[in-house]
């Protein structure tokens, strides 16, 4: 099989001057971005949701970005032809300028080719700064998990008319400092088709519904196996979760009653040893 080309963002624009759909997933272990490699995906994101789902938090806000980079050199094993993305989670950026630049540049010397941030508009000035340096940055609008406890949770963003322009008026100044990909999680079919059809960028689809440029999931909700409750509107395409289950309860079943660990699938001493070493040890 031929080598996969690098995925570049030029790339991303001619498959959509085409109409080409570009998939892209995110991973946070090198098994599923290998998965992804050889699926031919367009985008790899190591993304927040790995340290929920792997390391236990509750909540974005208090996955650490130590944690994130960890996942990403993980990820960065398993993928190298996709547009390979990290999340800078929560406080990594807006602090300061100088702080957010720095954060952003420590996940590309990894490896990353750029960075995901749920951006607000006090953050335009981050944002820019992170692009003139030469990194790439992913806009995600609509639902922002990072701000859940601002935004008294994850209803659905983009619902009546006046929110949706406020979204499309930050997504605007996104890209007027440089912004060429947004993704929109859990946002009104409306609008997300409105900005695939109006705006002069890549427009992703996390539960958005079909209308966009890119489609993107979670890889371990598309397996079926988060330790938390997947959204209701995001299709699975596996259960894991529950063959995991079903795999471990057989094992403390078997090892509880005696039928794990079966002796024919154990090693032996070399012919005549057992009865030196019994010969030995009663010597002894």
């Amino acid at each position: 099989m031929a080598a996969r080309r690098k995925t570049r963002i030029k790339h991303l624009f001619e498959k959509k001057a085409k109409g080409e759909r570009i998939v892209g997933m995110e991973c946070h272990d090198t098994p599923s971005a290998a998965m992804a490699e050889a699926l031919g995906a367009d985008i790899v994101h190591c993304g927040s949701p790995g340290p929920m789902g792997l390391f236990g938090h509750k909540s974005m806000a208090t996955v650490d970005y130590e944690e994130q980079l960890y996942m990403l050199q993980a990820v960065l094993r398993g993928a190298q032809s996709p547009l390979l993305i990290c999340n800078m989670p929560n406080t990594t950026v807006g602090v300061s300028i100088e702080e957010s630049v720095r954060n952003a540049a420590r996940a590309v010397k990894l490896g990353a080719d750029g960075v995901h941030i749920e951006p607000t508009f006090g953050m335009i000035p981050h944002v820019k700064a992170i692009i003139d340096v030469g990194i790439p940055v992913i806009g995600h609008f609509g639902v922002q998990s990072e701000r859940a406890v601002m935004h008294s949770g994850y209803a659905p963003a983009g619902t009546t008319a006046a929110e949706a322009e406020e979204i499309v008026a930050l997504v605007r100044q996104c890209i007027d400092v440089g912004v060429s990909v947004a993704l929109f999680e859990h946002t009104s079919e409306e609008l997300v088709k409105w900005c695939t059809g109006n705006l002069p960028i890549i427009i992703g689809s996390l539960g958005s519904g079909p209308h966009a440029d890119f489609i993107y999931h979670i890889s371990c909700d598309v397996a079926g196996n988060s330790a938390f409750r997947m959204p209701a509107s995001r299709e699975a395409f596996g259960n894991v979760w529950k063959n995991m289950e079903d795999a471990y309860g057989a094992y403390f079943a078997a090892a509880r009653n005696g039928t794990f660990p079966k002796s024919e699938n154990s090693h032996r001493m070399k012919p005549g040893e057992a009865e030196k070493f019994a010969k030995a040890m009663a010597s002894a």
